[in-house]
């Protein structure tokens, strides 16, 4: 067994000795020209390097992604006006789908719908580009056209559509109350005002009903996150003062740390008389709604009073993520990447990640025009 041991030592040691040290720009650059020469397809060496760096950050993390100048620009620094279409999408196999859309936008006028798929935007084949390549295709100026190739959940023909871009306004809050005096609130996504928009509605319930709610709703379906703050902060709302919330932990050792359901850990102390003012929050019975596109602080919120047994989780199990993502601008273009660079758990130290929140009461949505989870949480708490 040594003599084979020190057999496979040398092999490996001549090996090594025999692999020249290599300058990997010249090894990019012998790969594009060799795609560039002899590819059956047309090369657009842009888009060639702009792949290559795109997957360079996924490989490290897959909901990471390298913006190029046209995305940047369009996402995150444009002062110009932008508007868009009022469509939600999500990635699956290389395909873009649409996974939510806005309410009286010009997406839902045309009857797109959750599960549809992208196929074309102006003449483009969106197939392999990634989510923030098409949603930088999908704006553009206030009243311009775009067209549309759009394949429907239940045919196998595209269909041609034509919108105008519009200046779309998302409610982040929607509010209602049920029979049985069950408050309902929905949020679309965890916002940086998320906190101040839900205590306001809230307050507005409570007030409505003469401070009569024997139930509560958080409806958190389709929410893809957003701040993890918000997430904290919406969590603490339903949580004693001091309980821990989450541990976050990073590469670097002096950025571990604990959120706990104290103001200051979520940037709410300018909020404390409104939180005050809602007590019934603390104790009043809670179902939350999610499915498989709950993901981020949706899954903070999910999780956390899921193990504190404060929530009834009622859906289907969420995304499952548990990272946070950091976006860093490249100083050598106007370019950016964005990647995780934190992971949470929950108080007893669980990942959501891979599986997601597992709901007490799982129940699918079948249709559009029945919604069986809500029934089901409107059912669950007019038996208490």
């Amino acid at each position: 067994m040594r003599r084979l041991l020190g057999v496979i030592f040398i092999i490996v040691g001549m090996l090594n000795a025999a692999s020249p040290s290599y300058d990997p720009s010249a090894l990019y650059q012998e790969v594009a020209q060799k795609i560039k020469d002899e590819s059956i397809n047309p090369v657009d060496e842009k888009r060639l390097m702009n792949r290559c760096l795109d997957g360079m950050v996924n490989s490290v993390d897959q909901n990471g992604r390298y913006l190029n100048e046209e995305e940047y620009e369009t996402l995150y620094l444009s002062s110009k006006a932008v508007a868009g279409i009022g469509l939600f999408l999500m990635e699956k196999h290389n395909h873009i789908f649409v996974k939510s859309v806005v309410e009286h936008s010009p997406a839902q006028k045309v009857n797109l719908q959750k599960g549809d798929e992208i196929v074309q935007v102006d003449g483009i084949l969106v197939r392999d580009l990634s989510v923030e390549e098409v949603v930088a295709q999908l704006r553009g100026a206030p009243n311009s056209k775009i067209k549309l190739s759009v394949l429907k959940s239940n045919s196998t023909k595209p269909i041609e559509l034509q919108l105008t871009r519009k200046n779309v306004t998302i409610d982040l809050i929607t509010p209602r109350m049920f029979e049985g005096d069950i408050a309902y609130i929905k949020i679309s996504s965890f916002a940086q005002n998320a906190l101040a928009e839900m205590l306001e509605d809230t307050q507005y319930l409570y007030d409505s009903q003469e401070h009569k709610v024997s139930g509560f709703i958080l409806d958190l379906r389709d929410n893809p996150g957003g701040f993890f703050t918000s997430g904290i902060a919406i969590t603490s709302l339903f949580l004693e003062n001091d309980k821990l919330i989450i541990n976050v932990k990073s590469r670097h050792k002096e950025e571990k740390k604990q959120y706990k359901n104290t103001p200051q850990d979520y940037d709410g102390s300018e909020y404390v008389q409104k939180i005050e003012a809602l007590p019934f929050l603390k104790t009043v019975p809670l179902v939350i709604l999610v499915n498989n596109d709950s993901s981020g602080s949706s899954e903070i919120v999910a999780s956390v009073l899921q193990e504190y047994n404060r929530a009834v989780i009622i859906g289907t199990p969420t995304f499952g993520k548990d990272t946070f993502a950091t976006l860093f601008p490249l100083s050598t273009n106007t370019s950016a990447v964005k990647f995780a660079t934190a992971r949470w758990s929950t108080p007893k130290g669980k990942s959501v990640w891979p599986s997601g929140v597992s709901p007490n009461i799982e129940v699918h949505q079948e249709n559009e025009e029945s919604d069986k989870p809500l029934a089901e949480a409107l059912h669950f708490l007019q038996k208490k």
